[in-house]
């Protein structure tokens, strides 16, 4: 028995490459904000959220759109439920990056380590961190 592998065409691989690394970046980023702000380093945790994970959001999205829009998989009658599980992840965690950087700003600025502002920007780096993995999940093993 021969498997036969699928084949992309060579013009979809940038926008792949794009995409796959602006979700790296993010995955990566919501690691250090998370280790930062669990061990009280507020100024590390809200640098991270604001150079880090709010741009490699933006690129992850930027290549998702730009990819989809290569294969049509948004044009398919059914779309894929790996599709929906993306945009149903990535688009809401714009929200709770705003909120948590929001969040780790002030409690940077009042200079409370241990405050509330704190445990809410670690508490949403940890929702966003387990929905970046379900998101990895889905892209990965592409469920039907």
């Amino acid at each position: 028995m021969s498997a036969l592998a699928a084949i992309r065409p060579d013009d979809w691989n940038i926008a792949l490459f794009v995409h796959i690394l602006g979700a790296m970046a993010l995955v990566g980023s919501l690691a250090l904000v998370l280790v930062a702000l669990a061990g009280r380093d507020l100024r590390l945790g809200y640098r991270a959220l604001l150079l880090g994970v709010l741009p490699s959001w933006i690129v992850m999205r930027g290549g998702a759109e730009w990819i989809a829009e290569k294969e049509k998989v948004n044009d398919l009658d059914p779309v894929p439920s790996w599709v929906d599980i993306g945009y149903s992840v990535s688009d809401p965690m714009l929200l709770l990056i705003i909120i948590s950087t929001v969040c780790a700003g002030l409690a940077v600025r009042r200079q409370r380590q241990d405050g509330p502002l704190r445990g809410t920007a670690l508490v949403m780096t940890v929702i966003m961190l387990v929905a970046a993995f379900v998101a990895v999940w889905a892209m990965s093993t592409k469920p039907t």
